[in-house]
């Protein structure tokens, strides 16, 4: 049975995600589910506060890249973003297992 979770965005959106958990989170409301459709979970979490939880791999990534000697003039990372209940956000394979597939792009400034 696909697993929704209804979260609130900074600005007071509510937006449905479909989650990787097999298992129910504590403090997770239920609101739906039953005959082979969707069970939707209403949970306290903020998005953006979940999302969050992925800048930390990011900004590394980014540092050591741009740190190498031969960095590259122009530079492009691609990588999925799974969203949990239990653990929140966390990086995922780029595929369509992932919630968001998030490219990102710098260009480096003629010097």
């Amino acid at each position: 049975m696909q697993r929704l979770a209804i979260y609130t965005t900074a600005d007071g959106a509510e937006v449905a995600v479909q989650v990787a958990d097999d298992v129910l989170a504590p403090g997770v409301t239920l609101r739906g589910g039953g005959g082979g459709g969707a069970l939707v979970e209403r949970t306290q979490q903020n998005l953006d506060d979940v999302l969050a939880n992925t800048r930390p791999a990011v900004r590394s990534l980014l540092r050591q890249l741009r740190e190498h000697e031969d960095a590259p003039d122009e530079l492009e990372v691609e990588f999925g973003i799974q969203v949990s209940l239990e653990v929140g956000a966390f990086i995922a394979s780029a595929d369509s297992s992932a919630n968001f597939k998030v490219t990102m792009r710098w260009h480096r400034p003629p010097s």
